[in-house]
């Protein structure tokens, strides 16, 4: 049986240029390909995204394509991505994994009738019994734990939650080896070269009302052993040269179990890489004591969700969180010589201009980046529950849900200011002297890297609004509608 792993075609976020491997299709690859007939394709990668999707559905005319969606954003990718397979290969069955699917499968299911099943939640133990089931031509998949579906009379049918796997070191590592790592868009271009996503645990057990990882994982956390941690990154170095990494782990340091291993493991190994991490600011204070082994283990950058500089929002959206400690955390950070970067949110109902500004006059002594975003209501979280409640989503078009562009007006601002606002605040912010001074003369090679990345993506963003002159261009992008119109035909009628 021929099982059709797919990544589809997304627009690359042209703020960080940069594109990865997904590591959920990565770790569940290599999962499924020791017993299964397996391919993976990154649409994205392709020299002609679309084009080499239908092709090779037609070439291999899979019993299952599974579809991953990463985020919210990449919903339609997905939904087309389905739509060409069954036209192509009607008799294919489309499975569609991710957390948005997984947090809204019946409205997914029914907006999009090529989908035939959703796996929800995490995908290996419920990938491999689907698979199985398929193979040996079963009919009745009610008995599978994560699955969801409509069936022959149109009635919504979920299975059931899937127990987790309790120990994620039973899992294999990453089927990198199934990936193009050279390709020239793979990596992170603000980072340097040689650079890349990596995750080594799932989940965070903490109840931000905003997070829909939270929501996704079930508020559990697990992890691999810093032995395991170590054995991946030694492999990614000697087989693929990767030196540099952002670690995807909500909270790499959630245990401080896994913070002291880590430490011991990789100054142990000393494999000269470095890593950019992500915290909370009362874990950072906990292991300030750790810090310093953090660094020696290859710690360069520290993220830690701030969020805002009104007590009153940190409050609402359930952080748990002082603004003393935020303070606290980022001094540690900053003492202890790893770079600090301060994810924030802008454009909560009560927020006003004033709020604003001294959100950035809180962080800015403290910070190397400002990774401010739109607070965004993502389906599944209680946040989204409660803006729905109150009538404030603007639209669920999910394609705007990125982050970017504010899909709620506020008290004092439409939507639209609110969008502005967010893009005036970051040019305050990376145009300020003090900034523009670290692009050319810090002694740090990476933070003068980083500024003069941001520096030209905010310059050419200013050329293009003042001048008409071109944006960055992702080579390979092409929409759906695009390639239809390229292939000559529309899809068949009731796709």
């Amino acid at each position: 049986m021929k099982f059709l792993l797919v990544d589809p075609p997304h627009k690359i976020w042209e703020f960080l240029r940069a594109w990865v491997p997904s590591p959920g299709c990565l770790q569940l690859a290599a999962y499924l390909e020791r017993d299964f007939d397996l391919e993976f394709l990154d649409c994205t990668i392709q020299d002609h995204p679309w084009r080499s999707l239908e092709e090779r559905v037609r070439y291999l005319r899979p019993e299952v394509v599974g579809i991953s969606v990463a985020c919210t954003y990449f919903i339609y990718d997905a939904m087309n991505a389905a739509r060409l397979v069954k036209e192509v290969s009607p008799n294919s069955i489309v499975i569609v994994g991710g957390a948005h699917p997984s947090h809204i499968p019946e409205e997914t299911l029914r907006e999009c009738r090529a989908i035939d099943f959703i796996c929800v939640g995490e995908g290996e133990l419920t990938m491999h019994e689907f698979l199985s089931a398929v193979e040996h031509k079963e009919e009745d998949f009610s008995h599978i734990l994560g699955l969801a579906y409509l069936d022959d009379q149109g009635n919504f049918i979920f299975s059931g939650h899937r127990p987790f796997i309790e120990d994620l070191d039973e899992l294999p590592m990453p089927a990198y080896h199934l990936y193009n790592m050279e390709h020239p868009y793979v990596g992170l271009p603000s980072e340097g070269d040689r650079s890349l996503l990596v995750n080594f645990a799932r989940g965070c057990n903490f109840a931000c009302t905003f997070c829909s990882e939270s929501v996704f994982w079930r508020r559990s956390y697990r992890t691999r052993s810093p032995k395991l941690i170590g054995e991946e990154l030694e492999l990614l170095k000697e087989e693929y040269n990767r030196q540099i990494f952002y670690v995807g782990d909500n909270i790499f340091n959630l245990t401080r179990e896994k913070a002291e291993g880590f430490v011991e493991e990789m100054t142990r190994r000393k494999t000269g890489q470095h890593l950019w991490i992500q915290s909370r600011a009362d874990l950072v204070i906990r292991d300030e004591d750790l810090m310093a082994g953090l660094r020696e283990a290859g710690v360069y950058q520290v993220m830690i969700g701030v969020e805002h500089a009104g007590q009153k929002f940190l409050d609402e959206v359930q952080k748990r969180i002082r603004m003393e400690q935020n303070k606290r955390a980022m001094e540690i950070v900053r003492r202890h010589g790893m770079m600090m970067m301060a994810t924030l949110m802008m454009g909560f109902w009560d927020e006003t201009e004033d709020d604003r500004r001294e959100l950035l006059k809180f962080v800015h002594p403290y910070v190397d980046h400002f990774g401010l975003n739109v607070i965004t209501p993502y389906p599944g979280t209680k946040f989204y529950e409660e803006m729905e409640r109150l009538g404030r989503l603007k639209t669920k078009d999910w394609s705007k849900y990125d982050q970017i562009e504010a899909v709620m007006d506020t008290r004092y601002n439409t939507a639209e200011e609110i969008t502005e606002a967010h893009i005036s605040l970051m040019r305050r912010y990376y145009w300020h002297p003090r900034e523009l001074w670290k692009t050319f003369f810090s002694r740090r090679p990476i933070i003068k890297h980083q500024h003069r990345h941001f520096l030209k993506i905010g310059v050419t963003a200013f050329k293009h609004e003042v001048f008409g002159s071109p944006m960055w261009v992702q080579e390979t992008y092409q929409t759906f509608e695009e390639y239809l119109k390229e292939r000559g035909r529309p899809l068949a009628s009731g796709l």
